[in-house]
């Protein structure tokens, strides 16, 4: 949220569009790290269950777990580095009102690139297909004993993101034009998520 608030008045224009970048970044490596904890705990017991139903022994190893978080932070870097390098967010300021002697009396920061909405969208499509892969996992895992059943907790946690994901990005998109209501829903959004 604290790149979301850098203006012009706390830095130059390129700290200022450095934070801009720093926005998505932040947002999707922590989506990336937080999630891949979730998804990973409710597969293991699912893979450790698949196998005692069947009577047989299974081994699930560190890099057996690691290997979605590795998989999904690596997609998102890759993206968010093409983003960076072809089209990087670059601040602009808007003016609301000026004065007799046309001085801006308000204004506005925004973040623009000419290819945001492309790149939002595949970040979305790769996030949320993971979000989607992650409630299959839960769904399986919901009969297990319940000792082990933390996995209807996780569940939980995740439809709570891919709902409010489905509510708070159109409200977005279609608040971007208030800049008040656009960051106090994108701030709503990171707190949730």
């Amino acid at each position: 949220i604290i790149p979301l608030t850098i203006d012009l008045d706390v830095t130059d224009q390129k700290g200022a569009d450095a934070a801009c970048m720093a926005f998505p970044w932040l947002l999707a490596t922590g989506f990336s790290l937080t999630f891949s904890a979730l998804f990973t705990k409710t597969y293991r017991i699912n893979q450790i269950m698949k196998s005692a139903a069947r009577f047989k022994r299974i081994k699930v190893e560190a890099v057996d777990v690691i290997k979605p978080m590795v998989v999904l932070l690596a997609i998102n870097t890759i993206i968010l580095t093409v983003w960076t390098i072809i089209d990087p967010l670059q601040r602009e300021t808007v003016s609301v009102q000026k004065d007799v002697f046309d001085r801006d009396v308000e204004t506005y920061g925004i973040c623009k690139s000419d290819h945001t909405a492309i790149f939002l969208a595949i970040l979305s499509l790769v996030n949320l297909g993971s979000l989607l892969v992650a409630l299959a996992q839960s769904y399986k895992a919901r009969n297990i004993s319940t000792e082990l059943q933390e996995s209807s907790y996780i569940f939980l946690a995740m439809a709570l993101i891919l709902l409010v994901s489905f509510i708070g990005i159109p409200v977005i998109v279609i608040a971007r034009n208030d800049v008040s209501s656009s960051y106090f829903v994108m701030a709503g959004l990171v707190f949730v998520v």
